[in-house]
């Protein structure tokens, strides 16, 4: 356990940038494979690539990367920033997962994220048998959103109210 808490402290973040891409993908498509993201194909690299450039130059979104030792560890965008408000996506390489490490990128994305912007309500939306991110998101005070309207759904809502 002390290995990891040393670890976990030389965690840095960074703004996304289009080198990244490659790495991103790799990440991006390992929740795809687990069947934990919205779609169930595998995206390619040019597709990729030209969706964060897109990303890149949006005012709307922001992307991190989480490094240790200098290699990308994870990711974590906050998407459609407006009126205080943005959803929230994280996802990291498989063997930094329950470590410990998206608990510290997500407080050190949110702190960064907030020099850039003025949040005030974070939401995310989780696959129900994403069992690690739904226990992640709890873990990190995000509470869950109880809607009827939600009941059937292949998700499960969450969100987080920042002080």
């Amino acid at each position: 356990m002390v290995k990891t808490t040393t670890l976990i402290k030389k965690l840095t973040i960074e703004k996304c940038k289009l080198t990244d891409s490659k790495c991103l993908l790799k990440i991006y498509n390992q929740s795809v494979s687990k069947g934990y993201s919205g779609t169930n194909k595998k995206i390619k690299l040019k597709t990729h690539q030209k969706w964060l450039e897109k990303k890149i130059l949006s005012r709307n979104d922001i992307i991190f990367v989480g490094k240790l030792n200098n290699k990308i560890i994870g990711y974590i965008r906050f998407e459609n920033i407006y009126f205080k408000r943005c959803t929230i996506s994280i996802a990291l390489k498989n063997k930094f997962i329950n470590k410990g490490y998206g608990s510290k990128l997500l407080n050190k994305s949110i702190s960064n994220l907030n020099k850039f912007k003025n949040i005030k309500i974070i939401t995310s939306k989780v696959k129900k048998k994403n069992i690690n991110s739904i226990n992640f998101f709890l873990k990190n005070n995000f509470i869950e959103i109880l809607n009827i309207k939600l009941k059937n759904s292949i998700y499960r809502y969450f969100k987080l109210n920042i002080k």
